[in-house]
């Protein structure tokens, strides 16, 4: 059986959508614990610059997470009918 190019493409996009995901995920908690290095130290403020750069790992983290599913949601169902 023929894969569809479509449905191959969705499924590439899928996986590389969850690594993504999955190192946002890293560098989210990486900047977070940091940031909570910083916060007893004499500069908070880097701390909480620290922490506003992991909130917005988080956020690109969840996105690709989103991207991965609807991707793979679709590659994985996508099927090829045969013309009558």
């Amino acid at each position: 059986m023929r894969r569809h190019r479509g449905r191959g493409l969705f499924q590439a996009i899928a996986v590389l959508a969850a690594f993504f995901a999955v190192a946002d995920g890293f560098r989210w908690g990486n900047r977070w614990y940091v940031s909570t290095m910083f916060a007893d130290a004499d500069d908070p403020v880097y701390s909480l610059e620290i922490l506003a750069k992991a909130h917005d790992a988080l956020v690109h983290g969840l996105v690709w997470l989103v991207v991965a599913l609807v991707a793979a949601f679709v590659g994985w169902r996508l099927r090829v009918v045969p013309a009558a």
